[in-house]
């Protein structure tokens, strides 16, 4: 048994969500750090806002399926 297209989307976007709110909870976290001379590389909130858009598009386009 296959997965539909739509079934693909719906999960890709459930998991694009969840990489949002664990970007928005890692860019929280280097906010608030103990030491400010370490900031990190990873751009967390533009991660965090490129997942959210991308959830909602394969959101949209699995309604549209």
């Amino acid at each position: 048994m296959d997965p539909t297209p739509s079934t693909l989307l719906w999960c890709l976007s459930a998991a694009l969500f969840a990489f949002a709110f664990l970007a928005a909870w890692a860019e929280r976290r280097r906010a608030r750090r103990p030491n400010l001379d370490r900031p990190g590389y990873a751009p967390w909130h533009l991660l965090q806002i490129l997942a959210f858009l991308l959830a909602i598009v394969a959101a949209v386009i699995a309604l549209k399926i």
